[in-house]
């Protein structure tokens, strides 16, 4: 049985790291119009991604997201979800992990599945 100090890992699907410089992401509340924040993502998986932005948003927010992501054909999907942990361990920037409740369009889900299916990039630890 593991003790209480160890992490444990609550993940359930591959992750897909990506180069970040080559990715976007475009973050706003749930239900507002227009998309407040732009950053990058460092991973992905058919159920949520980590992603970075200038402000820190606390776990437990309701987000929805436009995420594009690199390639030889450009990916791009909307989704949205919720905040669920928080990686500040360094200044600047903060890195955030969100999961995916909801894709816009049944299309969106099938494109970032085909994507992880057929993508080049190695998985993250």
């Amino acid at each position: 049985m593991p003790s209480s100090f160890e992490p444990v890992d609550a993940r359930h699907t591959p992750r897909l790291r990506l180069p970040a410089m080559y990715t976007l992401v475009r973050v706003r509340p749930t239900g507002y119009p227009k998309f407040l924040w732009t950053g990058y993502i460092y991973d992905i998986s058919a159920t949520g991604m980590r992603f970075e932005l200038d402000v820190v948003l606390d776990p437990g927010t309701d987000i929805e997201v436009r995420a594009m992501l690199p390639g030889t054909s450009q990916i791009t999907f909307d989704a949205r979800g919720k905040v669920v942990r928080i990686h500040d361990d360094e200044p600047g920037p903060c890195r955030m992990g969100m999961t995916f409740d909801h894709f816009r369009h049944h299309a969106d889900r099938r494109e970032l599945q085909n994507y992880l299916e057929q993508s080049q990039w190695s998985q993250a630890a």
